[in-house]
Parts: structure tokens; sequence; C-alpha cells
């Protein structure tokens, strides 16, 4: 099968678009013929080796894979060749562990395609009980924009920033993929939505998406914009996935009581902790890594529903995943970008 690989860490250029073998099948394992695999931050630290140096090289990475199901194993009950399924972007790695809940907590948890092969790819070897059947009915190359950010929007805003109708929350890089996933969700929960992005050109996307306020982070400060916008009080979350260059007006953003995730690192792996803002203030700070089974459950319905959408910025061919990590990392993109392996 052709494959984007890569055989050490580096830059975009490691990529090499190459013959692999196809992986076999064990008894209650299916292969997946890929459609489509979304690509996300994720795999750009994988790439840099910033996630691991503990990695197999040849490394097949990719988390969003949707397909059909080519082959099916022995002990495989209610799935078959031909099935329209998502894999699902992460699950336990130890077979001890598949049962643990939530999933995302058990100890030998990974990121599809973060230490097994994952879906830059044409065919790809899944545990049965880690397939999703009957996805909602879109495109592939839409449906592969959706896994991994949803699962993780909907544990950041629904589950641990608790957010309800009439609050107010802030969506750091709404216009990325993770992003404006989170704008969707927390606007599905009811909730008042203001967003930073890095460009005016990207203002009337995420207003689209739902957000009240936009805030040019390049232009203007968006702690003095998010206190405007609240009257002074704050707000109830903030949901982020920046990391280090906004933490301390994060936390300044929030109301007492306030809610802050984070589950990213683009803008820096380290930012200085302000103790009395966050014990006076009574803040929960959580971090937040993907999501539960039944999270992506609660998400994909919202897809069905109609009341979130995919968000596609880029389609290309696998063989150029180099040009595809290149244009994720220019932070040019509006939604997602996604490989197509055929």
């Amino acid at each position: 099968m052709k494959a984007s690989v890569i055989r050490q860490f580096g830059g975009p250029d490691s990529f090499e678009y190459c013959d692999v073998n196809a992986p076999s099948i064990g008894h209650e394992e299916v292969l997946v013929r890929i459609l489509a695999c979304g690509i996300n931050h994720y795999d750009l630290f994988l790439r840099k080796g910033d996630v691991t140096r503990d990695l197999s090289f040849p490394h097949v990475m990719g988390a969003d894979v949707v397909g059909e199901i080519e082959e099916v194993g022995s002990r495989v009950q209610g799935l078959s060749a031909g099935d329209r399924v998502i894999v699902a972007p992460g699950y336990p790695l130890d077979p001890a562990e598949q049962d643990f809940e939530p999933i995302n907590l058990a100890r030998s948890y990974s990121v599809t395609g973060g230490i097994k092969w994952g879906g830059y790819a044409q065919f790809m070897a899944v545990p049965a009980r880690f397939i999703i059947p009957n996805p909602p009915d879109l495109p592939p190359e839409q449906l592969a924009t959706i896994p991994l950010v949803l699962v993780t929007a909907v544990h950041a805003v629904k589950t641990l920033a608790q957010v309800s109708p009439g609050q107010k929350v802030l969506v750091q890089a709404g216009a990325s993929g993770s992003g404006a996933m989170c704008v969707q969700v927390a606007r599905v929960l009811g909730a008042d939505v203001a967003a930073t992005v890095g460009s005016d050109e990207k203002i009337e996307f995420v207003k689209q998406l739902g957000a009240e306020l936009v805030i040019n982070y390049q232009t203007c400060d968006f702690l003095d914009q998010v206190k405007d916008w609240t009257n002074g009080r704050g707000v109830n979350a903030v949901i982020d996935n920046v990391g280090g260059g906004v933490f301390e007006g994060n936390i300044r953003a929030l109301k007492r009581g306030g809610h802050f995730v984070n589950f990213g690192m683009v803008g820096g792996h380290t930012a200085p902790y302000t103790f009395p803002l966050i014990f006076y203030k009574h803040l929960h700070l959580h971090g937040s890594m993907m999501g539960s089974t039944e999270e992506l459950a609660w998400g994909l319905e919202q897809v069905r529903s109609g009341r979130i959408k995919p968000i596609l910025d880029l389609a290309l061919p696998l063989r150029e995943a180099a040009k595809a990590h290149e244009h994720l990392e220019s932070r040019r993109t509006r939604g997602k970008v996604v490989l197509l392996p055929w």
C-alpha cells in the first residue's frame, strides 16, 4: 500500500511517500480502507519529536481516520466488509485497559497514530471495539475533519468547563480546527462566545460559527476586549489551545469561580503562574486530553442533527503530507486540513 511515512524526527520534509506492507489483522481486529485522514497539531508535535522520542521508524501518523471496512477478523461481530466507519481518534493500547472508564484516563491511552501506525496510508488495522459504525452521512473529506477536535471540544467545553446556557466563554484561536469546534460546542450548549484570531481575514469566518465577539489579538488586547464585553465581570470559562504566551491574560479574563481549560501548546510550553489570581478568584484549572467514547457519541449526534458542522479548509493527496503540514504550521488555516489516500 501507499503511505506517507517519517523515518526520523524533523520538519515537513521528513515525509516520504512510498510503498509499505499493508497491515495484517488479528482475530479481533478489522482492516479499514482509509478514505480520508484529518491532520491535527498533535501530528506536527509528533513529527518534531515533541510528543515522544521513543518512536519506531518508519512511522505512519494520523488520528482522524474515516473509511470503510475491507476485512474483519474471525472473532469480530456486528461489523462487515463495506461498512462506513470512523476509527476512534484515541484508545488504550493495553488490552487489559480496554474497559477503563473514562477511556482517555487509561495509562496506556494513546492518540491514534501516536505510537501504532495511523491514517497517513491506504489501509489500517484497528481493534474492532474502537471502530465507530454508522457515522454521520458526510463526504469522507468532511467527516475526517471531525473526530479528534470534536471529542476534545466536548470534553473541554461541556465536561470540564461545565458550560451552560447564558454563560460567557472565551475561545482562543477560534479559527483553528480545535478552536472552531469549541466555538460550535459552546454555542450548542447555549453560551455566548468570544474568540481570538490572528488576522482580520478570519473574523467573519469565526462570526459565522456563532461567536458574538471576535478579537484580532495582533491589533488589540484581547483581555481589554473581553472585560468590555462582560462589563468588567469576566467570562465563565476560557478554552485555550495556545498555551504559554496567553496564560496570564486568560487567567485575568475569568470571573470568580471560572474555569480555565488548556489542551494545547502552539504558543509555548511554559508560562508564569499567577497564584494570587488563581486562589483569590477561586479558579478551576483543567488540563484536557482528548475525551471519552460517550463524549464523542454526544458530539456526533450534534453533527447528525446539523447543530455542529465540519469545517474543511484544505484537502490534499496523501503524497502531499509535507505540504499539508506546512500549511497547518503557517497558521493560515480556517478549519482542518485533510489527506486523501486514493
